[in-house]
Formats: structure tokens, sequence, C-alpha cells
């Protein structure tokens, strides 16, 4: 092995220790990852991928330390040749010469011991993996609308229906889609209707919300709660035949109300929460100004359900 070796293979490791603070990170921000995400990136694989670096490092040591080390020159080294006369000098000497030459002995330098095998890389690896392994036990456990055993799954679907088709004026049908197919992070949305159908899909993440207050009388947010029932109640308004998106959300902040009422919230609660809806409205649609309710979405305007009713929405 060669001076340089030790510090390659201390550089190597130092390598592999930013390697596992990447792998960590990743796994770390995994919990942070939408559901339609975690759908698509089996924590398998990222345990594979730490695992994969572990035994990349250790397997390449073992091979590397392995090589057969380099015989050393015991012959004229190319600088003694030059001084004695070059190639030339080997050719005159007799072979006998050359051999008594050549057997007399030769300082060597001290062989350079290979870097002592320490317990400290298999520690860091075995901790490295045991933290990946905890992080991704805790986050492959069913949570959210995954929870939900499909017995509640059903009674909670039904629900939504039924408040959907009180909006709707008709048979309406509301699905958690689970599959991403129709709504979620890759479509940037959180429901998804047809314009006077009888079909609305909401994201996992908004039916569990409305689970949470429906089932478990439990408002786990006061804001998400909020949008929840808004986007039920804005799919419930497409099913209607509202196409316009801006009217459709002045509509849906007004219904919240009564269907709020309807998942077991106060009366007072749900108010508060569609009037935080509409208070930040413009700066939830943001570029997408299409999303922002018209002029007449106020109390006593032209776009109020009930302008007689005191309160608004």
């Amino acid at each position: 092995m060669s001076l340089a070796e030790p510090d390659l293979l201390r550089r190597r490791a130092r390598m592999f220790r930013f390697a596992r603070i990447a792998v960590v990170a990743l796994v770390v921000g995994y919990f942070f990852m939408p559901y339609s995400v975690q759908a698509v990136i089996p924590v398998w694989l990222l345990f594979l991928a730490a695992l994969g670096l572990e035994l990349e490092f250790f397997l390449g040591g073992y091979i590397h330390g392995r090589r057969a080390p380099v015989k050393p020159d015991r012959g004229p080294q190319p600088h003694d040749i030059a001084e004695l006369g070059g190639a030339r000098w080997q050719e005159e000497l007799t072979p006998e010469e050359f051999d008594e030459l050549v057997a007399e002995p030769v300082e060597l330098p001290e062989p350079v011991q290979a870097a002592p095998f320490t317990w400290r890389y298999v520690a860091e690896a075995l901790a490295a993996l045991a933290l990946v392994a905890g992080i991704l036990y805790f986050a492959s456990r069913p949570q959210g609308w995954d929870a939900v055993s499909s017995s509640d799954r059903a009674r909670a679907e039904a629900a939504y229906s039924r408040e959907a088709t009180l909006i709707a004026g008709h048979k309406a049908q509301v699905g958690c889609d689970t599959s991403g197919q129709y709504v979620g992070f890759v479509q940037d949305a959180d429901g998804v209707a047809t314009v006077g159908g009888s079909q609305a899909y909401i994201t996992p993440d908004i039916c569990n919300t409305l689970y949470q207050v429906a089932f478990k009388r439990r408002v786990q947010s006061f804001s998400q709660t909020g949008r929840a029932i808004a986007v039920l109640a804005h799919e419930s308004w497409h099913l209607h035949g509202v196409s316009d998106e801006g009217l459709t959300n002045c509509y849906a902040f007004q219904s919240g109300v009564q269907l709020g009422v309807h998942l077991g919230l106060s009366e007072g609660t749900a108010r508060a929460m569609m009037r935080e809806q509409l208070a930040t409205n413009a700066s939830d649609s943001g570029a997408n100004i299409k999303y922002i309710v018209p002029s007449g979405c106020r109390d006593g305007g032209a776009d109020d359900l009930k302008p007689d009713a005191p309160g608004f929405p």
C-alpha cells in the first residue's frame, strides 16, 4: 500500500459520511411529501438506497484491501544506471557480474502498514441503517386516509355524497381518489367534477380531514378543515352546473356553513371557517385569478345566495 492510500481511505470515509447525511435527509423529507408522491415512491426503495450505500463502502474497501501489493524492483534503479553510464553499462557486465551486483543488499523503504480496521466505521454504518429503518418504519405505517378502515371509508364517502347531492340538486357521488388518477399532487388539484355531472373526486387528504370532523369530532387544523369543507362544496356546485371558478368559490363559501354544520361543527365555527376562506381567497388563488370571487360576492351583493338573511357568508 502506498503512502497516499491511508489518506485516500480516510477521504473515502468522509465522502460516505456526507452521502449518509444526504440519504437520511431524503428519508426525513419523505415524511413531508404529499400523499400522492408517497403513493408512487415505495419506502423499501429508500432503504435499499441506504443499504446499497453501506455495501458499496464496505465491499469497495474490502476489495481494495485484497489487491496484491506490487513487489518492489530489487534491481538497479534508473538513476543508478544513469550514473554508471546508462544501458551500455548493463550490456558490458557479464551475467555473473550482474548477478553479483543485484545480489548485494538493497535498502528498501519500510512498508507502510495498511490503515487498521476500526469498529467505528461499522458502528457508523449500523447507526445510519438503524436510523433509516426506524424512520421508514414509522413513515410506512398507515396514516391519514390510509389508516381509515374500508367500512369507514365507505361510510365517509356516502356522507360526502349526501352533502354533494343537496348542493347539486340531483344524485351525486363523491369518491376519494387514492390512485391519484384524477386529483392530487400531479394534477395540482384538491378536487375535480364535471360541470352538471354526477361524479366528483377529492384527494385523500381532503377526505381524511372531513372524516376527522364528521366521524371523530376532531378539528386537526382550523384552516385545513375550512379548506376541506370549501373544496367539497366547490365541487358540488360544479355538479350543480356552475362553471365559473370564482363564482363557484363564492357559492361554496356560503354553502360551506351548512355543510360544516351537517358534518358536526357548530354554526359559529363553520361560519368562521368560511369567512376565513373568503378573506384569504385572493392570496390562496395566487396568479390563477379565475378562482378569485367576483365583486358581487358580499353581503347583499349580486352573488349572495340569501340576500335577506343576516351574515355573510
